[in-house]
This record gives structure tokens, C-alpha cells and sequence, in this order.
């Protein structure tokens, strides 16, 4: 439940929509439309503070406060602050790393992201159509109205999910007419309901010099987040120590995998997570996919807002992500996760390889 919880209040802030049904909401979709292409494309600075509130049964169970300083270079400072533990996190992003830092913890965690096309370098107007893209096919969509909110003229946007299981559930938008920045959202699934709204935002915002310079304690110490990650070299029978079961393997004559295979273990007690990855080539040594396993997660289907087409592999349901050419399924308790590297590979060719695959210890 809680991996559920912080999955759905973590999407709250990403997505946004449009389109319509019936004749007025299509009238209205088709003045949108028109209002996004004239919309500026110069990136835009904001200050912004904000309240999410998450509630099962109707009943208020966690509340988090945001403060986002984003300049016009794209760096970005966002502070959020869990009211129930009064724990206060800060995140830092200078366009090459992320560093998030917990107040009164003595360590700090950085991602590199140099290269790395983010959302917070896109305008407010690119994020909206990419989210709009990305969610298309698995939404009813429909403009209910418009609306005031702290000022801002808003469109409100209703979209109802085709999918049982999805993990966003059905959602509510509050877009600003002139910026297309989301003032409020509302996510409902089966379990619970996440409401984010912005109390102040302030699109013509003086920050101070320092503002967006990392100023940690002394004795903080900085871990890149790679090293989370203990990731060794090992042989089959390793493998299968860190799995703690039997795995199968693919059994293909121009089919083989490099000796030592990646083993990867990290987090601590009922969150460790193990996985070994196999890389396998052709008989040229071309890579062709990584074949990633690790013991199933006891969770239903999860909606990621992509593209997923439903297939059977070895007789066991598998999903299918054109986008991340992603295969995976799970197989007496294991999940087999393979990711397709050689662009000419079909994801056909492997479901058919799969069905000759042998346990390692045969």
C-alpha cells in the first residue's frame, strides 16, 4: 500500500489533458487547441507553494506543502514538507545532477542528469501536449468547464480511465487558460484520492543570488545514487543464490550470453530488492536484448501511461512496451524482464525463442 500511496502522489504533478464528446466539449477542446499554438514558447520562471493532500474513505491521511523556485535557466529548487512526520525534504537541480537532501540526515543523494531532456526544461505548453499524448488511448476525456482559481482563468479537465487497474484511477485537471500550468489536480483510484492544489504562484519571480546554491551541513556526505546499487559479477550458481531459485535460460543455438552475468542487490530487509541481468548476443557477438530477472512483486498490473500491448509467453500473460521495447512476465515467482537492444529484432522472435527456454540447472 504504501509503494501504491507514493506512486499515485508522486504522478499528481505530471500529467495534463484535453479533448471532448459531446458538441459543446468539442467546441471548447477546439478553442484550447488554438490557445496552446499561440501560447509563448520561451521557457517561464515561476515561484510556486502548494498543497497535496492524500484521503481514503474521505478521511485526510497525509498532507505534503511544496515550495518550486524554478528560474529561467531551467534550474530548480523544490522543498516539500510531510506534515505527519514534519520531515522536510530538498531537491536541487542544476541541469547536471539532482540532489535531494533530508533535513538532519548525513547524507545526501545526487543523480547525474547532464544530457538529459527533462520536463523542467520544457515549457509549460510542451508538458501539457506531451502528457496529453502520452495518455490518449487509455482516457475518456471531457472539458466540464471553466473556472477561477487563485486568479487564473482555468480550464477544468475530466478524464475517466478505461483500465481496472490503473494506478493514476480517474482524474481532474484545473489548466490556466494563458500558461497551460496545472493550478489543481485531482487523482481518484479504487483505494484512495489525491488532491494537489497551488495556494500562491507567481510567474514574474526575484530570486535571491543564493537561492539556488546547494548549502549543505559539513558533515553531509554526498552518495551518487549509482552506488546505491551493489552490482558484482558473478556465474550461474551465484546467480541462483541471489535469486534463490532456479531461473530459466534461453537455449537457442545462435543464442549466447557474456560469462559473467550483472548481480544486483540493494535496499535492506523487507525492501531488498535482487536481480541478476543476462546480456545476450548473436553468434557475431551483436547485442540483442538483456534478459533482467528478480522475484516477483506481490502487486497488481500498474499503469505506467504508456503504450502496452497484451501477450502470452510460455503460457503466462506478458505485457509488452513498444515504447522502452520492453517484454516481462512472470514465471513460477519469478518476473523475466527483457529489454530488446538490436533495433532489428522483433519482439515475435523472442516469444517464440522463449518457448525453448531450460531451467540453469539442466
Amino acid at each position: 500500500m504504501k509503494t501504491l500511496k507514493t506512486l499515485l502522489i508522486s504522478s499528481t504533478l505530471a500529467f495534463g489533458i484535453l479533448s471532448g464528446c459531446t458538441e459543446k466539449t468539442a467546441m471548447a477542446s477546439e478553442e484550447i487547441m488554438t490557445n496552446i499554438l499561440s501560447t509563448s514558447k520561451e521557457f517561464q520562471a515561476y515561484y510556486a507553494e502548494s498543497e497535496t493532500k492524500t484521503f481514503q474513505d474521505e478521511k485526510e491521511t497525509d498532507l505534503i506543502t511544496m515550495k518550486e523556485y524554478v528560474n529561467n535557466e531551467g534550474k530548480k529548487k523544490v522543498i516539500t514538507k510531510d506534515a505527519k512526520t514534519n520531515k522536510e525534504t530538498t531537491a536541487f537541480n542544476d541541469g547536471k545532477q539532482i540532489l535531494t537532501y533530508e533535513a538532519g540526515s548525513k547524507e545526501a543523494i545526487s543523480l547525474n542528469v547532464e544530457g538529459v531532456d527533462l520536463p523542467v526544461y520544457q515549457t509549460h505548453k510542451e508538458q501539457f501536449i506531451n502528457m496529453l499524448e502520452s495518455m490518449k488511448k487509455n482516457y475518456k476525456k471531457e472539458v466540464v468547464g471553466e473556472e477561477k482559481i487563485l486568479n487564473f482563468d482555468t480550464y477544468h479537465l475530466k478524464l475517466t480511465t478505461k483500465k481496472e487497474n490503473s494506478i493514476l484511477g480517474d482524474i481532474e485537471f484545473w489548466v490556466d487558460q494563458k500558461s497551460w500550468f496545472i493550478v489543481k489536480s485531482s487523482f481518484t483510484n479504487a483505494e484512495m484520492r489525491v488532491d494537489t492544489e497551488y495556494k500562491k504562484v507567481d510567474f514574474n519571480p526575484v530570486f535571491e543570488k543564493d537561492t539556488f546554491a546547494i548549502d549543505l551541513p559539513e558533515d553531509v556526505v554526498i552518495t551518487p545514487a549509482e552506488n546505491m546499487t551493489a552490482t558484482r559479477s558473478g556465474s550461474i550458481e551465484e546467480a541462483k543464490k541471489v535469486i534463490e531459485k532456479d531461473f530459466l535460460l534461453f537455449n537457442e543455438p545462435d543464442l549466447s550470453f557474456e560469462e559473467e552475468i550483472e548481480i544486483s542487490e540493494f535496499g535492506e530487509k523487507e525492501l531488498a530488492h535482487k536481480e541478476i541481468v543476462l546480456n545476450y548476443k548473436d553468434v557475431d557477438d551483436g547485442p540483442l536484448f538483456s534478459l533482467t530477472i528478480f522475484k516477483a512483486l506481490e502487486t497488481e498490473d500498474i499503469d505506467l501511461g504508456m503504450e502496452t500491448a497484451n501477450m502470452k509467453v510460455r503460457g503466462n500473460k506478458a505485457t509488452y512496451i513498444e515504447e522502452l521495447r520492453n517484454l516481462s512476465w512472470n514465471e513460477n515467482g519469478l518476473t523475466y524482464s527483457i529489454l530488446i537492444e538490436n533495433p532489428d529484432m522483433k519482439v515475435e522472435e523472442i516469444v517464440k525463442k522463449a518457448e525453448n527456454m531450460k531451467l540453469s540447472s539442466k
